[in-house]
C-alpha cells in the first residue's frame, strides 16, 4: 500500500492551499485578459493609423481649389494690369481670384483689416492702425509722380501755392503722402492750395481747361495708363520732389526713388534729366485670417510661375519681405518661406542628442535603482526562504533516517507558523513589498507545513519507540517503498 493513502487528508491547510491556488488562477486569468485586451487596443490603433495615413495620402495629393477676394486698387492703375496677370497665373495653380475696386491703398487697408477682402495689392503704411493686416510679399517700388502745367515747372512743388491741386482719391495712399509733404513744404489745404480728388478716369475723360494745375499719382513706372495721356497731349510736366531722404525720417514708409530722363518723352524731353522723388513699396497684403495654404498657394504663383514676366516685374525675390517688411509677416508667408528647410536643423539635433544622453542616462539609472530595489526586496525574501527551506531540509533528514519525533515536528510547524507571521508582519510595514515573491513565499511555506503535517500524521501517539529486539524499525520511507 502507498504511503500517501495512509496519509490523512489536509482539510484546514488544503483549504487554504486552494484559495492560494484559486487566487493565483485568477490573478493569471486576468493578466492574460489584460494582454489580449491590449493586444486588441494596439491592432484597433494600428488599423486607425493605416486608414489615417491613406486618407491624409489621398486628401495631399489631390488637388485643392482656394479662392481669393482681391484688389489692386483704382480702375486704370498699373496695379490692375499686374492682378489681371496675376488672376489668369493664379488660375494654372487651383487658386481663383476674384478681383475688385477700391479707391486706393488706404481704401485696400481698410477693407483687408475689416476682413472685407482677403488679399490686396497696395502701398506700405507703417503707421496704419491695425494689427489684422499681414504681409505677403514685396512685388517693386512705385514712385510718386507730381505732374504740373509747363508754366509752374520753374518754381517746384513749393510755387504751388495759391494752385489748384489734384490729390488723386479718398482712400488713397498718394492723397495721404501728397498732404504730408505739401505740409512739409509749407502749403496746406485750404489756405495754401485748393485740394481735389480726381479718379484716374476722371483725369483721362475731363477736358483741357477743367484740369488740376498739378496732379500728384504714385505709380510704376512708367505710368502709362494716364501718366503719358497728361504728358503727350495735355502738355504736363514732372516736378522732382528732392527731399525723400527727409521725408523719410518721419514716414519710413517712403524712400528716395529716380524717375529716368525721357520716361514718359522723348520730344519734348520728359523729364530732361533723372528726377528724384518719393518713392514706396508695393506689397501684396493678406488679412490674418486669412487661410495660410491659400497664401502658400499664391506665393507659390508670385514666385514659381511666368507671372513676374509676363508683367515685366523686377525680378522677384520671395525672400525680399524678410529683409523690410512694414506689417507682420503672414503666417502662410512665413511657411512659404521656410519650406525648404530641413525639418531637424543642426541645433536641433544638438538638443536631440543632448536629451538622448539624458535620457539614456537617466533609464540606466532607473534600471540600476529597479534592479537594487529588486534585489533588496529579494535579500528579505531569501531569508525567510531560506529559514523556511531549513525546516523542510530537516523534516527530509527525519524522515530519511525513519526517526520521527512528533514532538519536534510540532516545534518545527510552530516554527514555520513564526516565520510565516513575521513575514507577512514585514510585508504589512512595507519592508517586503513584492507580491509577487510573498506568493512565491507562501506557496513554499504551504508545501512544508503539509509535509510536516503528513509526518506528524505518521507517527505514534505518543512518539517514537525503540523497536522490539530483532525487529526491524517500520519507517515512512519503509512504508511509502511497501
Amino acid at each position: 500500500m502507498a504511503a500517501d493513502s495512509l496519509r490523512p487528508p489536509l482539510v484546514g491547510n488544503g483549504s487554504e492551499m486552494d484559495k492560494t491556488v484559486e487566487a493565483q488562477t485568477e490573478e493569471a486569468r486576468a493578466a492574460l485578459r489584460g494582454r489580449i485586451l491590449a493586444n486588441r487596443l494596439v491592432a484597433v490603433g494600428v488599423a486607425v493609423l493605416v486608414v489615417l495615413t491613406i486618407y491624409l495620402w489621398f486628401h495631399g495629393t489631390r488637388p485643392h481649389k482656394h479662392a481669393l477676394r482681391m484688389t489692386a486698387g483704382e480702375a486704370l492703375s498699373h496695379r490692375q494690369k499686374i492682378a489681371e496677370i496675376l488672376i489668369d497665373e493664379a488660375a494654372k495653380h487651383g487658386l481663383d481670384i476674384d478681383l475688385t475696386y477700391t479707391t486706393g491703398s488706404q481704401d485696400s487697408l481698410a477693407r483687408i483689416a475689416a476682413g472685407e477682402l482677403d488679399v490686396a495689392m497696395a502701398l506700405g503704411d507703417y503707421d496704419f492702425p491695425d494689427d489684422n493686416v499681414r504681409e505677403v510679399a514685396f512685388l517693386q517700388d512705385e514712385a510718386l509722380h507730381l505732374f504740373v502745367k509747363p508754366e509752374l515747372v520753374a518754381g517746384g512743388i513749393a510755387g504751388l501755392g495759391g494752385k489748384t491741386i489734384s490729390l488723386s482719391t479718398k482712400g488713397s495712399n498718394t492723397q495721404l503722402v501728397a498732404r504730408r509733404l505739401l505740409a512739409f513744404v509749407g502749403l496746406t489745404a485750404g489756405a495754401g492750395y485748393v485740394a481735389r480728388d480726381c479718379s484716374h478716369e476722371e483725369l483721362k475723360s475731363m477736358p483741357a481747361e477743367e484740369l488740376p494745375d498739378a496732379i500728384f499719382a504714385i505709380s510704376s513706372l512708367p505710368w502709362v495708363e494716364v501718366g503719358e495721356l497728361l504728358v503727350k497731349k495735355h502738355g504736363y510736366r514732372l516736378v522732382e520732389l528732392p527731399f525723400a531722404a527727409a521725408a523719410a525720417l518721419r514716414d519710413p514708409s517712403v524712400h528716395d526713388l529716380v524717375i529716368p530722363a525721357y520716361t514718359y518723352s522723348i520730344h519734348p524731353d520728359v523729364p530732361e534729366e533723372a528726377l528724384h522723388t518719393v518713392g514706396q513699396r508695393l506689397l501684396i497684403v493678406a488679412n490674418r485670417e486669412t487661410p495660410d495654404a491659400a497664401i502658400e498657394r499664391l506665393m507659390t504663383v508670385l514666385f514659381e510661375s511666368e507671372f513676374s514676366r509676363r508683367a515685366r516685374l523686377p525680378s522677384l525675390d520671395a525672400t525680399a519681405v524678410i529683409a523690410g517688411h512694414e506689417f507682420p509677416l503672414h503666417e502662410g508667408a512665413r511657411k512659404y518661406l521656410h519650406r525648404n528647410e530641413p525639418l531637424i536643423k543642426a541645433d536641433s539635433i544638438d538638443k536631440i542628442e543632448n536629451m538622448r544622453s539624458f535620457l539614456v542616462s537617466a533609464a540606466l539609472a532607473l534600471f540600476l535603482f529597479w534592479r537594487w530595489h529588486r534585489r533588496r526586496n529579494m535579500i528579505g525574501f531569501e531569508t525567510f526562504i531560506d529559514a523556511v527551506s531549513e525546516i523542510e531540509l530537516a523534516a527530509l533528514a527525519m524522515d530519511r533516517d525513519g526517526n520521527l519525533d512528533v514532538a519536534e515536528l510540532r516545534r518545527m510547524r510552530q516554527k514555520l507558523s513564526e516565520i510565516k507571521g513575521q513575514a507577512l508582519e514585514f510585508q504589512a510595514e512595507g519592508v517586503l513589498s513584492n507580491e509577487e515573491h510573498m506568493v512565491g513565499f507562501l506557496t513554499h511555506v504551504f508545501d512544508v507545513r503539509s509535509f510536516l503535517d503528513s509526518l506528524i500524521a505518521l507517527c505514534p501517539p505518543l512518539g517514537p519507540r525503540p523497536p522490539a529486539d530483532g525487529a526491524e524499525r517500520i519507517t515512512p520511507a519503509k512504508m511509502e517503498n511497501t
